[in-house]
């Protein structure tokens, strides 16, 4: 078994003084070893940043409790039928887990019992490179054989593929995620094997747990090798509905890489979507997407102001024109999208927009209600449609007309 070692002097997550004392706390308790685990191993054995830290311990999850409490610390018991207890130092959340092993499994969920066995703990985990335990010292223990696959930057699963994933079938997502991330972008062959066998097994899934892995794995910086691989096995149609427009998302992923943007996962999903607001209705709600992400995706597909946001690449007037029917968040999106799919001019031209947009001041409609109410309009639905009706023709002439021309352009009809 090839051998590893972390220096802990070179990774600020191992010596910090929440991650101190923690260990400090368990190892204190006298009652079995704890390691570090899973993503931040992973993480730095690869040269990726480490985002969580997550602890793997012989002690079951009471004496992790009484261990916290006696050190000073604060245990939140999370998951504490699942082994998991959040421990917080210094205001930091460490995962503490008590090393469990399958007892049942339903595609979805599992039961567990606890273990003092590394090795059984490790035999439950989806692939071998998050089955690498870390001590505090630094020496890793790897009952899987997970380092070998470092050097390929490959995915592989711990044991057969497909025992793992009629496990759980969000692993089969979570292949792909974590090969967009930090893989090659070529999943490991016995892997996607598994994969079309059992790619069925998603529909056993809510929709909340997979739409929460795909906005993992489109805020990858570019996953666009993986997305391929997904499209051609029809994982894409399989949750989407559709096989999804990758020349879209490749422009939206070309445009973060020039302009050195942070992956945005509701954009590109727009992207990928590639649809109107009837598609985007449908597949928010089988998503089950939030209010909020429904709305951006709509505003991002809104054809209230297209035409609009297409003149705005070579005209300001239609630029503000768009800004006031869509607000500057979906306007935008609109320009992105365009941009991306080589609608407009390229992709240059949308960082003016944008810069428009943010910097842009909405005028003040100078209209009242209460000012169509003095002249004998009663509230209700006439009096809202002749609002936006002055309002269309305020907009149309720049913002320019005064309260009393628009009053009077009514008073005309």
């Amino acid at each position: 078994m090839t051998a590893a070692r972390l220096d802990p002097a070179q990774h600020d997550w191992m010596t910090a003084v929440s991650t101190r004392k923690v260990m400090a706390a368990l190892d204190a308790a006298g009652q079995g070893a704890s390691r570090f685990v899973g993503g931040c191993v992973r993480n730095t054995l690869l040269g990726v940043p480490v985002a969580d830290i997550d602890i793997a311990t012989q002690l079951d999850p009471d004496q992790v409790i009484a261990a916290a409490r006696a050190a000073g610390l604060k245990p939140v018991p999370t998951g504490k039928a699942h082994g998991t207890i959040t421990v917080v130092a210094e205001g930091e959340p460490l995962e503490v887990t008590t090393l469990r092993r399958d007892v049942a499994t339903d595609g979805r969920r599992a039961v567990v019992a606890f273990t003092r066995d590394w090795t059984e703990d490790a035999q439950r985990r989806d692939f071998r490179l998050n089955a690498l335990y870390a001590d505090a010292d630094g020496v890793v223990h790897d009952p899987t054989g997970g380092l070998a696959d470092l050097p390929d930057r490959r995915f592989v699963f711990v044991g057969e593929a497909g025992d793992r994933i009629r496990e759980d079938y969000l692993r089969i997502l979570r292949l792909f995620r974590f090969e967009a991330w930090y893989g090659s972008g070529t999943p490991d062959a016995p892997a996607l094997g598994a994969v079309r066998e059992h790619m069925q097994g998603l529909h056993k899934l809510s929709a909340e747990r997979v739409w929460s892995e795909l906005k993992k794995l489109l805020s990858a910086p570019d996953p666009r090798a993986v997305l391929r691989v997904m499209r051609d096995f029809g994982l894409l149609d399989l949750m989407l509905g559709v096989n999804g427009s990758l020349r879209v998302l490749s422009g939206i992923i070309a445009q973060d890489v020039e302009y050195g943007l942070a992956p945005d996962s509701m954009l590109r999903f727009a992207a990928l979507a590639d649809g109107g607001p009837e598609r985007i209705r449908t597949m928010a709600a089988k998503m089950k997407m939030s209010n909020a992400e429904a709305r951006r995706l709509q505003g991002a597909v809104d054809p209230a102001a297209r035409e609009d946001v297409t003149e705005a690449f070579s005209d300001l007037q239609a630029a503000e024109r768009a800004l006031m029917k869509l607000g500057a968040r979906a306007f935008e999106d609109q320009a992105r999208l365009q941009a991306a799919g080589e609608v407009a001019p390229p992709p240059r031209d949308w960082q003016l927009l944008a810069k428009f947009a943010r910097e842009w001041k909405e005028p003040e409609f100078p209209v009242r209600g209460g000012d169509l109410i003095l002249l004998g309009y009663e509230p209700g639905p006439m009096l809202g449609d002749a609002l936006d009706e002055l309002k269309a023709l305020w907009i149309a002439d720049r913002f320019e007309p005064t309260k009393d021309e628009l009053i009077a352009r009514l008073k005309k009809h």
